[in-house]
């Protein structure tokens, strides 16, 4: 690896906003979709335990639902959920995921399709992070 390829992969990740909490909201579930807003703005892959199950995910959008629930749009490349596949787009419950670690690697973020416009990350209506 270069000089400038091993700086680059240390470079700090800048501190990012926290997301602010809604009404009776755990201030940490702010300071949780802080450290995925500083990930997917990093790129970098993320270890996640979720349902019990840990999965590899490539993070792309962090936001709230139309109820205003704080998700997170991530692309998962390894690990088990409900629907029995290992890769595909899946939407998190930043409420529910039971911990998370930040990888070194890093990820080339999955194309938007032509037609998708702002609404690429459906289910995401209001948008923090989003590459």
């Amino acid at each position: 690896m270069s000089s400038h390829a091993r700086a680059a992969a240390h470079r700090p990740v800048p501190p990012a906003v926290p997301a602010p909490p809604a009404a009776g909201e755990d201030s940490r579930l702010a300071h949780r979709a802080a450290f995925l807003t500083a990930a997917i703005r990093a790129r970098r892959a993320l270890h996640l335990l979720y349902g019990g199950a840990w999965r590899v995910v490539h993070p792309h959008a962090v936001g709230r639902t139309s109820r205003g629930t704080l998700v997170m749009l991530a692309w998962q490349t390894a690990g088990y959920g409900r629907s029995g596949e290992r890769e595909g787009w899946r939407m998190f419950d930043i409420a529910r995921i039971d911990g998370v670690e930040e990888l070194r690697a890093t990820f080339t973020p999955r194309p938007r399709t032509p037609n998708a416009g702002e609404g690429w990350s459906r289910g995401i209506l209001r948008p923090i992070a989003a590459l």
